[in-house]
């Protein structure tokens, strides 16, 4: 077995220290990503259109994993009460069906009536629209 000199085995060892925290930052940041909002249980829920926002009735549309299960944003995704009243009901649509930025289009996720129903829940937390 060869003997090491301090020089070889300190620069192992900081090698064996970057690795360990390089693979630390990979973890974190995907548990970072997949977890950046919180769902809202389903025993807690009873509106319609917040269980679909939360991930409890379709496979596949789970908005609250980057607007949070109350809809208040998280890193990932915006606010929506704070813009819904910026919107009009048909642009909310619109922009669920089509999903601007980064979000993901649920066009053939989500029919009219599941739209509306996320829609209504989102504008009961949510003041008015201003009139145009």
């Amino acid at each position: 077995m060869k003997k090491m000199d301090a020089t070889e085995l300190g620069t192992r060892s900081e090698r064996g220290r970057m690795y360990g925290m390089a693979a630390c930052g990979a973890v974190a940041l995907g548990l970072a990503i997949s977890c950046a909002g919180t769902q809202t249980p389903k025993d807690r829920i009873t509106d319609p259109g917040e269980l679909l926002f939360n991930g409890q009735t379709v496979s596949g549309v789970d908005c609250y994993k980057c607007h949070n299960g109350n809809a208040t944003g998280t890193w990932r995704g915006p606010d929506l009460i704070k813009r819904l009243p910026n919107l009009q009901d048909p642009a909310i649509a619109d922009a669920i069906y089509k999903g601007p930025g980064m979000m993901p289009a649920y066009k053939g996720k989500l029919d009219e009536r599941q739209v509306a129903e996320i829609t209504a829940w989102l504008r009961s937390r949510s003041p008015a629209p201003a009139a145009k």
